[in-house]
């Protein structure tokens, strides 16, 4: 399974409309487990995309996944604000790839997906739970 440049468009603007949706239902901090699905929808194609660069990236997503279903949250939190700060950086090299689509180009869906991820790597971060 490989992402081709016509569909990751759009694969990354369904994947930031997801990952919104899950950060701003105020859940998120208090259980991370609905990143899973969404972990899991781009680990194969970056695994077998035959890149080394994206292969790297789907290992740290299969790392992520790890320390969101073992409860590990500093560990979470931390390669979630490392993969965010990469996705902005990686998106200044592709700012003017647009393609056929019918959202921003993937520059402007990689930056706003760093974003994204260093948003939740700070909530995840700061959250305290309250004691009943």
């Amino acid at each position: 399974m490989a992402l081709s440049s016509a569909n990751l468009n759009d694969h990354l603007y369904s994947t930031n409309l997801s990952l919104g949706d899950l950060f701003n239902n105020h859940t998120f901090a208090h259980d991370p487990s609905g990143l899973v699905p969404i972990i899991d929808s781009w680990i194969p194609y970056l695994q077998n995309s035959g890149s080394s660069i994206t292969a790297a990236a789907g290992t740290a997503l299969g790392q992520l996944k790890e320390f969101v279903q073992t409860g590990d949250r500093a560990n979470a939190s931390a390669l979630m604000q490392r993969l965010g700060e990469q996705a902005s950086k990686s998106a200044s090299s592709v700012h003017d790839w647009a393609g056929p689509h019918g959202h921003n180009g993937i520059g402007d869906q990689m930056r706003h997906l760093g974003q994204l991820l260093i948003m939740a790597a700070g909530n995840l971060k700061s959250y305290v739970p309250t004691r009943v």
